[in-house]
């Protein structure tokens, strides 16, 4: 019999389910794609794109009503339920408040994340809210006879009120080929208080969508490094396959990502195809999130979500920060993700101590000191976003190639050997750094400071440049951190004890945090800068000597000494020098 869930009802059956389903979905990740859902398009896509509604618009869900798009978002300045109106997905009028009175069980200004579907002649909302009793979080429904509304919510009770496992929210219906109609949501895990994990529910609903009718049964949990939690759920079905989208990580940081899971039926199994975010942060837009899918007149699929823009890494509502509208094309390909167009092309190369350079995927080999004779060895490496790269040796020469010359130490007597460099974002200069932590500006690149004349417990092996260009910073063996200029401290590992030393720092090409990696690939990160894999504690041939960031940050390369390349994230496998023989070892990677 239809009924809405009280908070009885979860506490025994939900839990049930979670300790039954959630060990399948667990195991489903290390399955093969092709094991873990029915035939037929599985994986999608998503082309970033730029913000089209440069205004407040968390949480958007996005419903076309014949030639209008609609996206519902979560409370702001435009009320409880902002409303906005498009034609051609471009541009976003807004219409108010689409929810402007709340039942009295509600807490004002307490909703988020609405869900809106058409059944029968009349649209129905769902959203999350607070109980006013108990700061719960629950979910609720309205329904209006035209998608703009006003919505009205005459119940006297939440729809679905998981206390026992830190409340409900963003609600997501869905409706199945065979006109059965679910309801997709989070139970409040992952950032709570109660340190419960944050898992994804499905139950299904009475024809008019007024109750639960059906099992609640969890179909996704967290069990991936970057998602912190699981949220924002969005079934779609395309083809045959069932696609659950999900949000992931920590909402306010650059971590936040989309990612995707593949389900057998509307309430699972469902398994987990990519290791690491599928839309993530990158130079243009950061904590992408929130998403909700829609379908053209033609049958194309689009993807509303929320990001912002930087130099910002971690969105605020105190410093005046707003998520704003994106819009993309999804596409749904075989059983390999891709990346469309649109994406920064991926390409690295490596460098070795003689001066040769391989060059891998985008990257253009553009010449090198291979074979050419050296006065020090080349111990460093960086690329020129304009193109092109430079090459360092431990005396400061620098040698430049497809790039310009913009100064060296060369022939200068140092207190201690270069270790490392790394170039300014628009390429109009570069940094050397010395064993001692010695720093020397070229170009356009500031001297923010040096470690140089200070006694350091372990010597300095890699330096990374900010974002914005307006500082640095250095890396020692033993993982001591040192930030200079206009950079934030994320932490470090100095005073912990490591099975093997830190050989280089990579920072996040928008900001917001880096990584370390020690001989042995094991990873370390810092701010928002993402974990998705080490080679820590894995036999290697070579130790490893560098960390490349993709260019997106979703995932990075590791670099052996004999040019091997390990991948992680969502950075492509481009090619490797690993079983050829070298001249000599391999001592710095750049991204292209």
């Amino acid at each position: 019999m239809p009924r809405r869930l009280r908070v009885t009802d979860v506490r025994t059956a939900l839990l049930v389910a979670l300790a039954v389903t959630s060990v399948g979905a667990m195991a489903l990740v290390a399955v093969s794609p092709a094991a873990s859902a029915t035939p037929g398009p599985r994986t999608a896509s998503v082309i970033a794109t730029a913000a089209v509604y440069d205004h407040d618009a968390p949480d958007p869900d996005i419903i076309r009503d014949g030639s209008t798009y609609y996206v519902y978002t979560t409370a702001g300045n435009a009320g409880h339920i902002p409303v906005l109106s498009s034609t051609d997905l471009q541009h976003w009028t807004s219409l108010g408040d689409a929810l402007p009175v709340l039942p009295t069980w509600e807490k004002a200004g307490q909703t988020w994340a609405p869900g809106v579907i058409r059944i029968g002649g009349q649209f129905v909302m769902y959203y999350a809210t607070e109980r006013q009793n108990d700061r719960e979080e629950c979910i609720s429904d309205a329904t209006a006879p035209t998608p703009a509304g006003p919505f009205t919510d005459s119940s006297i009770q939440p729809l679905i009120c998981q206390t026992a496992i830190g409340g409900s929210l963003d609600p997501q219906p869905f409706v199945d080929p065979s006109g059965a109609l679910y309801l997709y949501w989070k139970s409040n895990g992952g950032n709570d208080a109660q340190n419960i994990p944050g898992n994804i529910w499905v139950a299904q609903l009475s024809a008019d969508g007024s109750a639960v009718i059906g099992d609640v049964v969890p179909v996704l949990t967290e069990t991936q490094l970057w998602e912190t939690t699981v949220e924002n759920p969005t079934m779609v079905y395309e083809s045959g396959s069932y696609v659950l989208f999900y949000s992931g990580g920590q909402w306010n940081s650059a971590g936040y990502g989309v990612g995707y899971a593949v389900c057998q039926g509307p309430v699972g199994p469902c398994g987990k195809p990519l290791q690491s975010p599928l839309l993530h942060s990158d130079a243009s837009r950061l904590g992408p999130g929130g998403e909700s899918l829609v379908t053209d007149a033609g049958g194309n699929w689009w993807m509303a979500y929320a990001a912002w823009d930087g130099p910002a890494s971690q969105y605020s509502y105190g410093a005046g920060d707003f998520r704003s509208l994106w819009i993309a094309p999804v596409t749904f390909a075989g059983s390999t993700p891709e990346i469309g167009a649109g994406e920064p092309p991926e390409g690295y190369d490596m460098a070795g101590s003689d001066g040769g350079i391989f060059s891998f995927g985008a990257a253009a080999y553009e010449g090198s000191m291979g074979g050419k004779r050296l006065d020090a060895p080349i111990v460093g490496a960086a690329a020129d976003p304009a193109g092109g790269y430079w090459e360092v040796a431990s005396d400061g020469g620098v040698f430049s190639f497809g790039a310009p010359f913009f100064g060296s130490t060369g022939g200068i007597r140092l207190a201690k050997p270069v270790v490392a460099m790394a170039a300014t974002p628009d390429g109009g200069g570069y940094w050397l750094v010395a064993s001692d932590g010695g720093v020397f500006a070229f170009g356009d690149a500031n001297f923010y400071g040096s470690l140089g004349g200070i006694a350091l417990a372990q010597p300095v092996v890699g330096i990374a440049s900010a974002a914005g260009g307006h500082g640095y910073w250095l890396v020692a063996s033993d993982g001591g951190v040192f930030a200079f200029g206009n950079v934030r401290f994320w932490g470090s590992l100095g005073g912990i004890a490591l099975a093997r030393p830190v050989v280089g720092i990579a920072s996040m090409p928008q900001g917001g945090g880096y990584w370390l990696v020690a001989s042995d690939g094991g990873v370390f990160s810092f701010g928002n800068a993402q974990f998705f894999g080490s080679t820590g504690g894995i036999p290697l041939a070579r130790p490893i000597v560098a960390l490349i960031a993709g260019p997106g940050s979703g995932g990075y390369w590791l670099v052996a000494s004999d040019g091997g390349v390990f991948t992680f994230g969502d950075a492509q496998f481009l090619g490797s020098m690993g079983g050829v023989a070298l001249d000599r070892p391999v001592v710095a990677g750049v991204s292209a």
